[in-house]
């Protein structure tokens, strides 16, 4: 069951039930946009935008995390090469005005475009023990 983020207050909990994301990785990252065709082959919108994250991490207790960010309003994402780890030691949570930011720098500023971060209007978040390891969601 999915719950909502809607306080700074709230942020810290998860922020502290997941250890602020310490020892953790993206496993996962699904967009789903507004737009779509139907079976009419006419185009649609439903006017929402919306990203899951799925993470890792390195503890037994709450080992997967899944955020999912409705009304995206933005996503920037860098892969890493392959000389490089995904390893988050701590993110950015945070609400600014009507937006919510995660980030996967402790440090970020909005505005910093080497992290991977993301902002949206709404945010959920539920936890997914049952996806741990090197789990594929997505058919090829």
């Amino acid at each position: 069951m999915w719950k909502e983020i809607k306080t700074e207050a709230e942020i810290e909990q998860l922020l502290q039930s997941y250890g602020s994301f310490h020892d953790s990785c993206l496993r996962d990252l699904h967009i789903s946009t507004r737009e779509y065709v139907d079976e009419k082959l006419a185009m649609g919108f439903d006017n929402k935008n919306i990203a899951t994250l799925l993470f890792q991490r390195q503890f037994a207790t709450n080992p997967v995390l899944e955020l999912k960010f409705e009304d995206v309003d933005r996503l920037n994402f860098n892969p890493l090469g392959p000389e490089y780890y995904g390893i988050i030691y701590e993110a950015t949570f945070k609400k600014v005005k009507d937006l919510f930011y995660w980030a996967n720098e402790p440090d970020w500023e909005i505005g910093d475009e080497d992290a991977n971060w993301i902002s949206a209007k709404k945010v959920y978040w539920r936890y997914r023990p049952e996806l741990i390891g090197n789990v594929t969601r997505l058919k090829e």
